[in-house]
């Protein structure tokens, strides 16, 4: 059967949500308290099934991951000429240079504050803010535009499950 990325990234959230459900059911019955033996009322809890089931998930997520991580290793994103993979690392330097001159253009040219001994202290900025909002803009749209290239490879690119 195929399955583009994103299919099989739902796929696996759904893996993730079902182990929780089991988890926490575990949680709330591998265990009974109760007043007297005549009082003691057994869920319906198997430890042996609920290993068995989590065992078959993780096995599940293991083959989907390994999937994904070979379609991101070498599957190319063409309006960037780099791989999946690449692409995530990349955006996560945009976003990160993004958050860094996004602060830098918010700044005044030039501050003032008064200090100890009332002495006012002058701050002026090294570089020119309006460049700063200017590489900020641009940044931002070369994430958008990151973003879109990605999101359409993992939804055109197809996967033998």
């Amino acid at each position: 059967m195929l399955k583009c990325n994103t299919e099989i990234m739902k796929d696996l959230k759904q893996i993730q949500e079902r182990k929780a459900v089991i988890l926490e059911k575990e949680r709330l019955e591998c265990a009974v308290s109760y007043v007297s033996d005549e009082d003691k009322i057994l869920p319906d809890y198997n430890y042996d099934e609920v290993r068995s089931q989590i065992d078959d998930l993780n096995k599940e997520e293991i083959y989907l991951k390994g999937l994904l991580a070979k379609s991101n290793a070498t599957t190319i994103v063409p309006e960037f000429n780099m791989t999946i993979g690449d692409c995530l690392i990349y955006l996560a330097q945009l976003t990160e240079k993004a958050g860094r001159l996004n602060s830098l253009s918010n700044r005044r040219k030039k501050t003032r504050s008064l200090q100890y001994q009332k002495q006012v202290e002058f701050t002026e900025l090294l570089y020119d803010v309006d460049k700063a909002k200017v590489d900020y803009e641009k940044t931002q749209k070369e994430i958008v535009k990151l973003q879109m290239a990605i999101d359409r490879i993992n939804l055109t690119n197809l996967i033998e499950v």
